[in-house]
């Protein structure tokens, strides 16, 4: 499996909804959104947050939709793109 499938997987399996969300959203910005809404707390309250594996995977999956989709990635307060790694894409 590529770097992609296998990062979805685990979202499918420890959040079947998102998952579902993470597959409709990408290659558009709603899919930055998400990512932003998942890992940023921009509620103020507190949050119990994802576990490490999982959190680890919309990391990954964040990192190769900027790669494949550079006009939705989220830009710094420099401008410049908040992710540099490659990986390999293959469709979901």
């Amino acid at each position: 499996m590529s770097a992609l499938q296998d990062n979805y997987q685990v979202i499918v399996e420890t959040y079947p909804d998102i998952a579902k969300k993470v597959k409709l959203f990408w290659g558009n910005q709603e899919f930055t959104d998400l990512l932003h809404d998942l890992l940023y707390n921009t509620r103020g309250n507190a949050r119990e947050g994802f576990p490490l594996h999982v959190m680890t995977a919309f990391l990954e999956l964040q990192e190769i939709h900027n790669k494949v989709f550079p006009q939705f990635a989220e830009k710094s307060a420099a401008g410049r793109v908040l992710s540099h790694r490659t990986s390999d894409f293959d469709k979901l």
